[in-house]
């Protein structure tokens, strides 16, 4: 994203300076107040993710079906990001995301007013347009500010400081949903969420967002890269929609319990993810990317066979820790060095988001015509597919090493 200059520096009038005896008024720097913004938004999405699904099955009474159509449409605003932050592009970046953070903050409030489907899948819709927009103008800040030479340090960094408050929103959950229920915990995201986006409308940036638009940026010398991104997506989504509804709809697993677990694997996530990454490192990522296919399509055959909660519970573990968007994101730094990883993360990112919509709604009917196991045996043949599309990619790059130059050779 290019950025225009800061208002401050585009011919605005200074304030005048303070007078003898007087102290300024102390302010927080930008880098302070967006790190504010992403815990108190992190936080509350936390508690949305620690309580939603047992909240729609105890609450509404859910089925799958219309889970799947929930989420489906859930994801929709994903899809159109690209266009949504193009129609605001002219706006100041804190403004935009101080918007989207009222958004969320919006949803997380109107969740127990909810009186049916239909108002679920409008609330629904709103919370996901503010999360999903919230990320562009956030990241646009944060580079702004950032010295250079700094400036992934501290997107790592309010990354850390988010998923921190996930967790510690989800921990929480656990401990206090037995006093606060439903309805005081989507209220208590929804205040935290408001004060990120005051945080956010605080913060000083360019006047205006600009986006460059090239389209969708699919090519077609990134097509294993987008089809190991549509079954990834594809996993994802078994995961966080059918994987979390089995917990509570089949095995009747409660709030409290549902929140642990989520705060577990998420701290185990902490280890997983960079071993991960060395493994790609040392054998090579469509050799991991096979591993993680195989190992998570065990895991949906174990979902659709076991009965044992405990065992379910294991599977549940498993299925969080092998999180591997990571090793895809390094597979395709390989095959588009240079100006052209941009453009083959953002039309993966689209790819990943089709899914998204698909695969909710296709899966919610299996459930609903074939059951839980047949969803889940659905999400094995996906995984399958994709273990045999990273050994096939693997062995073709085994084929052409020795006639492809290495990046560091003379031309």
């Amino acid at each position: 994203m290019t950025m225009t200059r800061n208002l401050c520096d585009s011919g605005s009038v200074s304030p005048p300076p303070a007078t003898a005896g007087t102290r300024p008024a102390p302010r927080l720097s930008p880098l302070v107040l967006l790190s504010l913004g992403a815990l108190a938004w992190r936080f509350g999405f936390g508690v949305y993710r620690a309580i939603y699904n047992n909240f729609l099955v105890e609450v509404h009474g859910i089925r799958p079906e219309q889970l799947g159509l929930i989420e489906s449409i859930r994801e929709v605003p994903g899809l159109l990001v690209v266009f949504l932050v193009a129609l605001v592009a002219g706006l100041a970046p804190s403004l935009v995301t101080g918007a989207a953070c009222l958004l969320l903050a919006a949803g997380l409030l109107l969740y127990p007013f909810a009186g049916g489907f239909g108002h679920l899948v409008a609330i629904t819709l709103l919370f996901s347009t503010g999360f999903h927009m919230l990320f562009p103008p956030q990241n646009s800040l944060v580079l702004h500010h950032a010295g250079e030479g700094k400036k992934g340090q501290w997107l790592g960094r309010i990354e850390g400081v988010g998923s921190a408050a996930a967790l510690g929103a989800m921990a929480m959950t656990a401990l206090l949903v037995s006093r606060l229920g439903f309805r005081g915990l989507f209220f208590l995201g929804a205040a935290v969420a408001l004060g990120g986006a005051v945080a956010f409308f605080l913060t000083p940036g360019p006047d205006r967002l600009m986006v460059r638009s090239r389209g969708l940026g699919l090519r077609r010398e990134y097509f294993s890269y987008y089809v190991m991104t549509l079954v990834q997506g594809a996993r994802r989504h078994f995961f966080l929609v059918f994987a979390l509804y089995n917990l509570v709809e089949v095995h009747e697993v409660p709030t409290a319990t549902v929140a642990t677990l989520l705060t577990v694997s998420g701290v185990a996530l902490v280890a997983t993810r960079p071993l991960l990454g060395r493994l790609a490192d040392r054998f090579g990522e469509t050799r991991v990317l096979a591993w993680c296919f195989g190992l998570v399509a065990a895991v949906f055959t174990g979902y659709a066979f076991v009965r044992d909660v405990r065992l379910i519970y294991l599977l549940f573990f498993l299925d969080s820790v092998l999180t591997f968007e990571l090793v895809i994101v390094l597979y395709a730094y390989r095959i588009a060095r240079g100006e052209g990883v941009a453009a083959a993360l953002a039309g993966g990112s689209t790819v990943g988001h089709i899914t998204g919509v698909i695969v909710p709604f296709v899966g919610g009917l299996i459930w609903k015509f074939a059951g839980p196991s047949a969803t889940f045996l659905f999400g094995t043949a996906v995984c399958l597919f994709g273990l045999f599309h990273a050994v096939r990619v693997g062995r073709r790059q085994a084929l052409e090493a020795p006639a492809r130059p290495s990046p560091s050779s003379p031309a």
